[in-house]
């Protein structure tokens, strides 16, 4: 049943943030598209949801027990040899709120963000220092693949 779907790449963009995207739909998809080839990844189907804070405050709350405003929830449905399948909840007011904070446009920090979930989604993790410092260079790095850096 998968096989047919797993021959090719399905990413699909949502706004319901109420706010303008920083970046066009074409874009959110090639930093996709870059980082499945890096990862060697040849198919996959990923829906990345822009939205408020308070939407993804409430799912921070249901699924992770923790009252906190974050940029981004990841929920990998699965990952394998040649294959992606998950979703990216992502808060346009806490990208802007970080690319202010770090002094870096919206552009760059909506590109960092998706990266950074696009990472969780292929299993790395940021709960300690030595996995955040690792996550950082990733992101650094791919940020320049995108050309974001």
């Amino acid at each position: 049943m998968h096989s047919s779907r797993r021959k090719e790449k399905h990413i699909h963009i949502y706004n319901e943030s109420g706010l303008r995207l920083p970046l066009r739909h074409e874009d959110i998809s090639g930093i996709i598209l870059t980082l499945l080839k890096a990862y060697q990844l040849s198919s996959c189907d990923i829906n990345i949801i822009y939205m408020a804070d308070e939407p993804l405050r409430e799912m921070k709350k249901e699924y992770f027990d923790q009252d906190l405003f974050t940029d981004i929830i990841s929920f990998t449905m699965e990952c394998c040899e040649d294959y992606l399948e998950g979703e990216l909840y992502i808060s346009l007011p806490r990208i802007r709120e970080n690319a202010s904070r770090y002094h870096v446009s919206i552009r760059q920090e909506c590109a960092r963000i998706l990266i950074h979930g696009f990472l969780h989604l292929m299993g790395y993790e940021d709960g300690n220092p030595g996995a955040r410092e690792q996550m950082t260079k990733l992101e650094n790095r791919h940020l320049e693949e995108c050309g974001y850096a």
